[in-house]
């Protein structure tokens, strides 16, 4: 069997909102990706959606504020089911890329759990933050690879509210920006 080429795969940038830390006690409340091209990096389709929380009470006021959660913005909310059921078809055998990408991938798989999904993203996944490292330590302004501490270093200004489809973009193009600068190295011969 001939192996396919990972630069054939889609990537699926992704970042989710939720209502708390622990995915299994809180929830998403908001998702947003952005599928691009493996091997030219160009952006395919994009998907972006907020999500009926069904069990607010248990959310974390500190989360509801950073993500600007209100009754009234989330009023055309999707259905948890519906929503997932976006992501977890959005690019099948796609690589789920993102920053922090662990955090997002745990909720992700608790939600498709418990509506009983199965997502059709390949099982890899790249985590934009250890791409950007090496050029990061650099940085002596550098102390943290929280996004909104590393978008500024690349240009890229983030409101003070979170949103999934902001964060998302601003993980593309930030990889964008350090796949280029390593391309430009590799033909330097470094």
């Amino acid at each position: 069997m001939k192996t396919k080429d990972f630069r054939q795969k889609n990537l699926v940038f992704c970042d989710v909102e939720t209502t708390g830390l622990n995915p299994e006690i809180h929830e998403i409340i908001e998702v947003a990706c952005i599928v691009v091209d493996g091997k030219s990096l160009k952006e395919i389709t994009s998907f972006e959606a907020k999500v009926k929380p069904q069990r607010i009470e248990r959310a974390e006021k500190e989360a509801l504020q950073i993500n600007g959660y209100s009754p009234e913005k989330w009023k055309e909310a999707l259905e948890p089911k519906a929503a997932l059921m976006q992501v977890a078809n959005i690019s099948p055998n796609g690589i789920l890329t993102g920053w922090n990408v662990s955090f997002d991938w745990s909720f992700l798989m608790h939600s498709f759990d418990r509506y009983a999904i199965i997502p059709k993203l390949d099982y890899q996944k790249i985590d934009v933050p250890s791409i950007a490292y090496s050029e990061l330590y650099k940085k002596e302004l550098f102390v943290s690879l929280a996004l909104r501490n590393v978008a500024p270093l690349f240009g890229i200004k983030l409101g003070a509210v979170h949103s999934a489809m902001e964060d998302t973009r601003a993980t593309y193009e930030i990889f964008k920006k350090v796949m280029g600068m390593k391309i430009e190295q590799a033909s330097l011969g470094i």
